[in-house]
């Protein structure tokens, strides 16, 4: 995906799901442990307001229903109503289990503002479908194991890179697993930064549509494409970001913008059926990446959304 001078941003992801109930047939007599990995790593991202001592938090432009950009000119630390400015807005490198995909940073693209009134747990009640899922959960599909999602690191509060809070996938771990087949499969990953004065703080989210994809001959292709060949070939199973090799491209040809986008319109919607107030802006900032897994390139903008009861 190029980016824009403006960064504006494009369009979403999350780890991986159920299979389809073809694929359940053609796997029911294949009882091997099929354990696919996700990724994300999310890069910089900074306010547009100006910049503030640290800990002190200044006005902010007013928020709108629609998007808007503006350039990112506040210092790591300096502290806008919505959030406080992280030393970095990419996620650590991850490592991953193929060669085929070197290790690689992701980027925070969603912030969901300290001026929410609204928890996260509330945010994800109105949305419905995004369940939870954790590193340590697995679910079994006609015998086919499958793990829910991978740890990924980040650094929003100064203290260093941590392990995200939280991780949630549309439709849970068993109908994402379903969804990644066609790369609709969406997942964000969540890391909390406390603001002075504001109750739930800011919680950072880096967020990206994947596929599942396997390793054949080789080559990184859709597992869908060889469904059979995946159950009796787990280790070659993996979530590719949508975008880069392995992927379906054109639905979301920009696995990271496109989740990104999609997922403020979905916290909007559910929040507009709730009777919230609910406003977005983007904002266009620094980043040290351009490029997150499988090479897929992600702009320099990120969601702002404040959700208000």
């Amino acid at each position: 995906m190029a980016r824009t001078a403006t960064g504006v941003i494009r369009l979403i992801h999350t780890f991986r799901m159920s299979f389809p109930a073809r694929l359940r047939l053609a796997l029911i007599a294949v009882a091997i442990p099929l354990v696919i990995a996700s990724c994300s790593k999310a890069t910089s991202a900074t306010s547009p307001a100006p910049t503030v001592p640290p800990g002190t938090p200044a006005t902010t432009a007013p928020a709108t229903t629609a998007p808007a950009t503006a350039s990112a000119t506040a210092s790591a630390g300096s502290c806008p109503a919505d959030y406080c400015v992280p030393p970095d807005w990419d996620t650590a490198k991850a490592a991953t289990p193929l060669a085929q995909i070197p290790p690689f940073s992701e980027p925070l693209n969603v912030v969901i503002s300290a001026r929410s009134t609204v928890s996260l747990a509330g945010i994800q009640q109105a949305l419905g479908n995004w369940k939870t899922v954790t590193t340590t959960s697995t679910v079994s599909v006609a015998g086919i194991h499958l793990k829910c999602i991978s740890a990924e690191r980040a650094n929003v509060t100064g203290s260093g890179y941590e392990v995200m809070r939280q991780a949630w996938r549309l439709g849970g771990c068993l109908h994402g697993n379903e969804l990644s087949l066609s790369g609709n499969e969406d997942h964000v990953r969540f890391w909390n930064q406390p603001v002075a004065g504001r109750g739930h703080g800011a919680w950072f989210g880096a967020a990206s549509y994947e596929t599942m994809c396997i390793v054949k001959d080789g080559q990184l292709t859709t597992a869908s494409a060889h469904k059979t060949w995946t159950a009796l070939h787990p280790g070659a199973a993996y979530h590719c970001v949508d975008g880069g090799p392995g992927t379906f491209h054109a639905t979301h040809p920009d696995g990271y913008d496109n989740a990104a986008r999609d997922f403020a319109a979905a916290i909007a919607a559910a929040g507009k059926a709730k009777g919230w107030q609910v406003t977005q802006r983007v904002v266009s900032v620094a980043r040290t990446a351009r490029a997150g897994e499988g090479g897929v390139p992600f702009s320099d903008a990120v969601y702002i959304v404040t959700v208000i009861a």
